[in-house]
């Protein structure tokens, strides 16, 4: 018993190894004690416990202890004195047999005693010495002060007080601590059964949750198969509704296309005629030319098409049928919020909360950059025939405009004027939000203009070729020019400018992001330069790049058909979406936020998707 007390409690050198904190911690309630102005020996002490500690530390003495105090030797011991709770060696043994003193001593082989016999037989002949006097033995307990008191204690400083023997002081103390103890038993039994019954209560509760957890798998399965065969469904009533249509309009066409060539082949060789010929030779093909003339009128042009076939798709809202209802009646049993979005107080610490997804637009054509005005309508530079497009946030589109070559990046500036720059041609054209060309911004930039980034006051261009980055003014003034010889002239650049005036410029050839401070200087790189990688802060053809509110970067990673999420300094913190979020052929390449927070990412077929990124 004695050792299982001390076993829980540590005393080096009688002291506590303190850390930074005026604080003691209990070794075994863990209940923290303040630390007196004195220190440790300002603390209470435990006569007790300390008196078991001089018991265990004699015990594990094996000399004999009277051999080691008189003659300094280290003789092996073999026997306990209980009354002088000495370890002795067999000759000592033997005269203290002998002595007048200690005749009526017992003296125990320590062979003949386990470790607690020994223990106990030393505690019982213990006696408590007094604080105050170390040679003398606590006998008396003053009942005036409440203290026990020596011999010399009880002349000195109790002399008139009320005195009573240790033993019958003891007998009542021990009857009270005995009350005590059984209060306490009590009520650790009831913190036990409490502990017993939480434990219990969570072990059912994670028991529910993974029960309903397996539900929700089964339901949303379900689910999903019953909108997939609706799909499927769906895409075959369409091709059945326009398949006999498709047939007449393309026999409409292989016919129109046969009259067209013999008209124009019939136009082309009198028009020939007419400029080189002689006269005879017009005279002579004057017959021919009637009788195809006259071939000709005979097969009239197809009418035009009273009407357009409208092709629709008639949405309806999808009733998930009331198990779902049920589904979210019991999760809300107990006042615990299931799900947990971003709010709007959250600090810049916060991360962004990515919801579901939608399509968007499906164009069908090549895509190379994307951009979003202030009112959240998306314009769209790509290299179909109307080369620069603008469709509201319902994915209608509002117009289309052509531009002088094929475009390569477009931004938008803080009035919602749209810049855009070609792949052939140093300069920029930048059109207002109906379209209309305003006016041609110069720059010094030597053949092609690819990476560009607007903000209030700066518009930055990358120059491939010479390697550096432009800083203009909103005039197209030369403010700095940044080096970065990691740029080269065929390959494709995009840019954007972060909240805090930092210049992020992704390279697709080198497999890297640049991050510049507002002063130019290389803060870091995301990505290993010139060196493909799939894992964390890797990069294979990275394309287009934005950022949010935060500072944190987004990176359309087209090789490894990723979405990153980088930190303002460039520490990679997930991935927004992965290759399970692409079909076959889906990579995406520009990305770019709207005054909502949503996420636009354009894939290389022209695939538009918005995503809810924050709210």
């Amino acid at each position: 018993m004695f050792i299982n007390i001390i076993s829980k409690f540590k005393i080096i050198n009688n002291q506590y190894v303190l850390g930074s904190s005026d604080n003691l911690a209990c070794p075994v309630c863990h209940v923290g004690t303040s630390l007196p102005p004195e220190g440790v020996d300002g603390l209470l002490t435990n006569v007790f416990l300390e008196n078991l500690v001089d018991i265990v530390g004699s015990k594990a003495n094996k000399n004999c202890s009277i051999c080691q105090q008189l003659y300094d030797k280290q003789v092996e011991s073999t026997s306990l004195c209980v009354q002088c709770q000495n370890i002795l060696c067999a000759e000592c043994s033997a005269c203290h047999n002998r002595t007048k003193f200690t005749l009526t001593h017992k003296v125990i082989p320590l062979g003949q005693l386990s470790d607690a016999e020994v223990l106990e037989k030393m505690r019982s002949a213990q006696k408590v010495k007094c604080p105050q006097h170390p040679d003398e033995v606590i006998k008396y307990f003053c009942k005036s002060c409440k203290k026990v008191a020596c011999r010399d204690c009880a002349i000195l400083g109790h002399r008139s007080h009320d005195l009573t023997g240790l033993g019958e002081a003891g007998n009542t103390a021990r009857n009270e601590l005995k009350s005590k103890t059984a209060t306490l038993q009590t009520i650790s039994n009831n913190y036990h059964k409490k502990v017993k019954e939480i434990n219990s209560r969570k072990k059912m509760s994670d028991k529910q949750q993974q029960c309903v957890k397996q539900e929700i798998r089964v339901w949303a399965d379900k689910v999903c198969n019953e909108i997939k065969e609706h799909e499927e469904s769906l895409i075959k009533t369409l091709q059945s509704s326009v398949q006999k249509e498709t047939k007449q309009t393309l026999a409409i066409r292989d016919k129109t296309e046969l009259c067209l060539g013999t008209t124009q082949s019939t136009h082309d060789f009198g028009d020939n005629t007419l400029r080189c010929g002689h006269d005879a030779e017009v005279l002579f093909l004057q017959s021919q030319m009637d009788e195809k003339m006259s071939e000709i009128e005979k097969e009239p042009i197809e009418p035009p098409f009273k009407t357009q076939t409208q092709i629709q798709l008639q949405k309806e809202a999808v009733d998930l049928n009331a198990e779902r209802l049920a589904f979210f009646e019991c999760s809300v049993i107990t006042p615990v919020t299931v799900f947990k979005t971003r709010s709007e107080d959250d600090g810049p610490d916060s991360k962004p909360f990515l919801f579901l997804e939608e399509l968007f637009l499906n164009l069908n054509y090549r895509v190379t950059d994307i951009s979003v005005l202030h009112n959240g309508d998306i314009v769209i530079a790509s290299w179909d025939k109307e080369r620069l497009k603008l469709f509201d946030k319902q994915g209608k589109l509002k117009w289309a405009v052509g531009v002088d070559d094929y475009p390569w990046n477009v931004a938008v500036t803080p009035d919602d004027e749209i810049m855009v720059t070609s792949g052939r041609t140093p300069h920029i054209d930048v059109f207002d939000g109906r379209g209309h060309k305003v006016r041609k911004i110069p720059t010094i930039v030597s053949s092609l203009c690819i990476g560009l980034a607007v903000d209030r006051d700066r518009i930055v261009i990358v120059d491939g070729a010479n390697k550096c980055i432009h800083i203009l003014d909103h005039t197209g003034k030369t403010m700095k020019v940044i080096k970065n010889e990691h740029f080269t002239q065929h390959c494709f650049c995009y840019a954007a400018c972060s909240g805090n005036g930092d210049i992020i410029i992704s390279v697709s050839v080198t497999h890297c992001v640049f991050i510049h401070t507002k002063t130019g200087d290389l803060l870091t790189t995301y990505g290993t330069p010139r060196t493909r990688g799939d894992g964390p802060g890797r990069l294979s053809d990275p394309r287009g790049v934005c950022t949010d509110s935060y500072n944190n970067i987004i990176i359309a990673d087209r090789d490894n058909r990723r979405v990153h999420l980088v930190s303002p300094q460039g520490q990679f913190i997930r991935c927004i979406l992965t290759p399970d979020d692409f079909e076959d052929g889906e990579e995406p390449t520009s990305v770019a936020l709207t005054p909502e927070g949503h996420l636009v990412v354009v894939t290389y077929n022209g695939l538009v998707k918005v995503l809810k990124y924050m709210k």
